[in-house]
Formats: structure tokens, C-alpha cells, sequence
């Protein structure tokens, strides 16, 4: 096995990973094992493997010849975006303990994570304006399309079994950190299915 193929493998690696921290994060809050701001702060260090992640990636798309100068915009901006949520969410989380609850800077604290989370939808919406290529911008719509109807279904279902008191209540920033694991999902997806199909890489 060279180098190239050992390097392609490890994108799964890292999103698996990924995926696993975020759920059993999900769990042990739901359950009440950990409280606020544990949970921002341990997904805010879970991000951190979006970097392995992404440039594990983007060597696997670079061994194929399938790397767009959109592409290589999209993942600056992401990562930075990504950065900047982690950084947000340890330093919102960390500061509340500090901050008296009738103080305004407790809105500029939940507002703060928000504005790098729309960051990365900005860089994903710039990205698939500026791509060039119509299949690599179709295997973007396809993935995302999976992140969003990931959010809706498990967001419509838990909130009818929230109704009927079936299931506890979970906190709705939950949003954005299950539409970026359904965008992994939705990327390894249209990967298996361009390999099942035989398309050309």
C-alpha cells in the first residue's frame, strides 16, 4: 500500500471520530451526566478534528486531481470559521460562571458562537457559487442536502417524542453540530455512491 492510499483512508478515520465524540457528547447530556458548559466546551475540542480531517481530504482529492481553486477557498474558510466557533464556544462556556445572569454580556456570550457558525454557511453558500466544476458543485448540493435533512428529521421526530414526554428535553444549539455531522454523512455518502457506480475520480 503506498502513501497515497494509506493518506485516502483517513478522512473516514477522522469524521468516524468525529461522529462518535459528538454522539457520545449528545448522550451523556441528555442523561445529565455532564452539565453546562461541559458539553460546549468537549464539542468546541471535538471540532479540533476537523482539521486532521479536512486536510486528510483534500490530500485524497489532491491524489486524484479533483482539487478546485473553490475548493481550496472553501476549506480555508472553513477551518477558519471552525477555529473561530471552537474558540467562541470554550470562551462562552468558560466565561459564564463569571458573568452575573442579569448582565447584558451574557447576551453578547450566547450571541458570539452564532457568528462563526454562519460563517461556515457562508463559506459553504460562496463555495458553491464560485465552483466551476458543475460535479464537484453537485456533490456538495447532494451533501448538504443530506446535513439538512438529517436536522429535519431528527429534529421534527425528537420534538414529537419531546411532546409526548417520551424522551428529555435537549438543548436547540444541538442544530448546527447534527447538520455538520449529516454533511460528513452526506460526503461519504455520494463518495460510496460515486465508487459503486463506477463513476471516474
Amino acid at each position: 500500500m503506498d502513501n497515497a492510499t494509506r493518506r485516502g483512508a483517513k478522512p473516514g478515520l477522522w469524521a468516524g471520530m468525529f461522529a462518535a465524540n459528538m454522539a457520545l457528547i449528545f448522550v451523556l447530556s441528555i442523561t445529565g451526566a455532564l452539565e453546562q458548559p461541559i458539553p460546549l466546551i468537549l464539542i468546541a475540542l471535538n471540532c479540533v478534528l476537523l482539521v486532521p480531517m479536512v486536510k486528510a481530504a483534500m490530500q485524497r482529492m489532491e491524489d486524484r486531481g479533483a482539487v478546485t481553486t473553490a475548493v481550496r477557498r472553501y476549506n480555508r474558510r472553513f477551518l477558519g470559521a471552525s477555529a473561530l466557533y471552537a474558540i467562541a464556544m470554550i470562551a462562552a462556556g468558560a466565561a459564564t460562571n463569571y458573568i452575573p445572569d442579569a448582565s447584558p454580556l451574557i447576551w453578547a456570550l450566547a450571541i458570539l458562537p452564532m457568528l462563526p457558525a454562519f460563517g461556515m454557511i457562508w463559506a459553504m453558500m460562496r463555495y458553491l457559487a464560485e465552483e466551476a466544476d458543475e460535479y464537484q458543485r453537485h456533490r456538495a448540493v447532494q451533501a448538504s442536502m443530506v446535513g439538512l435533512a438529517l436536522v429535519l428529521v431528527i429534529g421534527t421526530g425528537w420534538g414529537f417524542l419531546e411532546t409526548f414526554g417520551l424522551v428529555p428535553h435537549i438543548w436547540a444549539w444541538w442544530v448546527f453540530p447534527a447538520w455538520a455531522m449529516g454533511l460528513g454523512v452526506g460526503m461519504a455518502w455520494t463518495e460510496f455512491r460515486q465508487r459503486d457506480a463506477g463513476e471516474p475520480q
